[in-house]
């Protein structure tokens, strides 16, 4: 096949009706984890020093990978799913009860009428959408399968595996129930060709082991921005929120890729925006200590930091409310014009006074943050 057939059947199956998902039951807490985890696939894409990559969200499932922005030659299609508590069961997986471990007469005969609806038949019906482009499917959850394996063991500790490493009763009954939703005359399921996978990302905590992971990427490949990591992972999860809140069909390629895709040329753009924004946290982090020794509260401090983390986050997106920019152009012209004592709290403190002044509808602490932000800015472009 071609490379452009590889594009144009990716748009074929993305607008058939019934088969990406919208979110889960889950609602903003489970479309937040799949971006979480977006951005730690990104990652190990690039760790792995992948040439090329595209994510398309709410696209045939949660998330399409391809392996080019352009001219896709192979695809992954992705479930993202979050679970507080527990492991995943046989029932919600496939639809149906687990095969029995004894066989008997008295067994009434299985039923699939769900299977179409269950995690794993929604992912082997999105396989069977596609009839060149080669596509893999997988299942991802924090939480584990309770599913046994033909190695022993169990899916819960041993993820990740296919479909086909369950034990030999789970394939035989899988296959049964998942051939139920083939056309007649279509071949028998490829077991092997979906998998499941746990990841380390907390429902409740999701940006942690995702941060953890940039940070090593940076520490690699930008260690002068390592401690802008948290800053890094947040600027990309608000790029990719929007995407996949229109599901609308697309009429080209182009359009779907406009409309719900994340390449890694963006990726990239966003790793050169960090390395254009100069690392000030260190500064910020001696300027914070140093006012909480001359008598700044630390409740005080610590909105002041969390404030400046979100100002770091506005240069990284380029997502600065036009609001903002006369606040900063005063702090600007303050500075130039109010020169700085022996000690840094009271210039802060005349320098809050001043800003409330003429900026009332700003928090305290924001305002300082701001104010340090540019300050420590003007105090390193003069170097």
């Amino acid at each position: 096949m071609t490379i452009s057939a590889g594009a144009a059947e990716l748009l074929l199956v993305a607008n058939k009706a019934g088969l990406a998902e919208t979110g889960g039951g889950h609602g903003a807490k489970g479309v937040d984890f799949q971006r979480w985890w977006a951005v730690l696939r990104m990652v190990e894409m690039e760790q792995a020093n992948e040439p090329d990559f595209l994510l398309l969200f709410e696209t045939v499932q949660d998330v399409t990978e391809l392996d080019s922005a352009s001219s896709p030659a192979r695809a992954r299609v992705y479930q993202v799913k979050k679970k507080d508590r527990g492991e995943w069961s046989w029932s919600v997986l496939t639809g149906t009860t687990a095969p029995p471990k004894k066989k008997s007469s008295k067994v009434a005969s299985p039923t699939f009428t769900k299977v179409s609806d269950s995690a794993l038949g929604k992912l082997q019906l999105s396989l069977a959408a596609f009839d060149k482009l080669p596509v893999e499917a997988y299942f991802i959850s924090n939480a584990g399968c309770d599913i046994p394996l033909a190695a022993g063991g169990n899916a819960a500790t041993s993820m990740p595996c296919s479909l086909a490493d369950f034990a030999l009763e789970h394939v035989q009954f899988l296959t049964q129930a998942l051939q139920t939703l083939a056309i007649d005359g279509s071949p028998a399921p490829d077991l092997t060709k979906i998998r499941l996978k746990r990841v380390a990302i907390h429902p409740d905590e999701p940006s942690s082991h995702v941060i953890k992971s940039v940070l090593e990427l940076l520490t690699e490949r930008s260690p002068r921005h390592a401690g802008q990591a948290a800053s890094f992972v947040e600027s990309l999860v608000t790029k990719i929120s929007p995407l996949g809140r229109h599901t609308d069909t697309c009429s080209s390629f182009d359009d779907l890729v406009k409309q719900r895709g994340f390449s890694r040329q963006e990726f990239m753009s966003a790793l050169g925006a960090l390395e254009t924004v100069p690392d000030h946290s260190a500064y910020l982090n001696d300027w914070l200590t140093q006012l909480q020794n001359e008598g700044m509260d630390f409740m005080e401090v610590t909105a002041i930091r969390a404030q400046a983390a979100r100002v770091v986050r506005e240069q990284l997106t380029g997502a600065t409310l036009p609001t903002v920019q006369p606040l900063h152009d005063f702090c600007d012209a303050w500075l130039d014009s109010n020169a700085r004592g022996s000690g840094l709290l009271p210039y802060f403190e005349m320098a809050l006074s001043a800003l409330r002044k003429n900026f009332s509808g700003f928090r305290d602490a924001e305002l300082l943050a701001r104010f340090a932000m540019r300050a420590i800015k003007k105090c390193v472009d003069q170097n």
